[in-house]
């Protein structure tokens, strides 16, 4: 379970940026567009019920320790998570703040984790991305109803 996983002294709390910036085909909830079930007052309203969309999300930083304040995807603009067993990190911007991932420490962190070995950062604001590199590559998602 998720919750097990969670570092001592995190939690989402008030923010709930991933209600906004990810779909959940499960609740028609398009990205991009906050959850009906979401408030910040509240939280999620269907908790324990959630979809298992929902349930598997795994928001890097409530599970990183090594991730501070900073990196609360309130606070930073963005929500990080990862796919292919953590070899991609997916960068997703809060369109109303696409380039907040370009400030300090954000950027210089994220283009020397973009530069292991095997290691891809993908940052994205809705559809249009950009893949981070020696040479930055602009990307699109191809997945319908990811944004």
């Amino acid at each position: 379970m998720v919750g097990d996983l969670i570092p001592r002294g995190k939690s989402c709390g008030d923010c709930g940026l991933c209600c906004k910036l990810m779909g959940v085909t499960a609740l028609e909830k398009p990205a991009g567009k906050w959850c009906r079930h979401f408030s910040r007052a509240g939280g999620c309203a269907v908790y324990e019920t959630r979809p298992g969309d929902c349930r598997v999300f795994n928001c890097l930083w409530l599970l990183t320790e090594a991730l501070d304040e900073r990196w609360k995807p309130t606070t930073a603009g963005f929500v990080l998570h990862s796919e292919k067993g953590g070899a991609r990190l997916i960068v997703e911007s809060d369109p109303a703040r696409p380039h907040d991932w370009r400030r300090e420490p954000y950027q210089s962190t994220l283009r020397r984790w973009a530069a292991a070995p095997e290691m891809e950062v993908l940052v994205f604001a809705g559809r249009r991305g950009v893949r981070l590199g020696a040479v930055d590559a602009d990307v699109r998602r191809t997945v319908a109803g990811a944004g």
